[in-house]
């Protein structure tokens, strides 16, 4: 026998008006979507933020560090097209997830996080020997960053 759960009614009214709203709704289209919808919408999954803030790590580090370097080519664009296709199976079009990347805002933002992870961890974001040790302490260790990052 399952328990009853009794609400009241101003709740059930509420969960009935919600529920007629969104049949007449109908369902959010992205296509539909502002673009600071859709940055917000991509900013706000994990997956793929998480994968554009290694990849800006790691863009950061090989600026700054002229004897390291990144992935190679086919690595990085199996890595941004992984990416992609997450956005794209999210219902966002080719364009609105290039306006998302090509977006300078979002670029500020996605730096300023970058600084704040290096700051965090002790290191200056603008000082190059610093985020060099950081680089190589991260390769040694085998970190998922440092497997990222080798020597020229």
């Amino acid at each position: 026998m399952k328990p009853s759960v009794s609400i009241g009614y101003a709740a059930r009214s509420a969960l009935a008006c919600l529920g007629v709203a969104l049949v007449l709704a109908g369902p959010i289209r992205a296509d539909a979507m502002q673009q600071a919808d859709v940055n917000a919408a991509l900013r706000g999954n994990a997956d793929i933020y998480n994968g554009l803030f290694t990849a800006a790590l790691i863009k950061h580090i090989v600026d700054i560090c002229a004897d390291l370097q990144g992935p190679n080519r086919l690595q990085r664009v199996t890595f941004f097209m992984g990416l992609y296709n997450q956005a794209r199976g999210m219902g966002f079009s080719r364009a609105q997830i290039e306006a998302f990347v090509d977006d300078k805002t979002e670029q500020q933002r996605l730096q300023g996080v970058v600084d704040g992870y290096l700051t965090q961890t002790g290191v200056d974001p603008s000082d190059t020997q610093a985020v060099c040790t950081y680089a190589r302490a991260e390769m040694a260790d085998r970190s998922a960053l440092g497997r990222r990052l080798r020597e020229r």
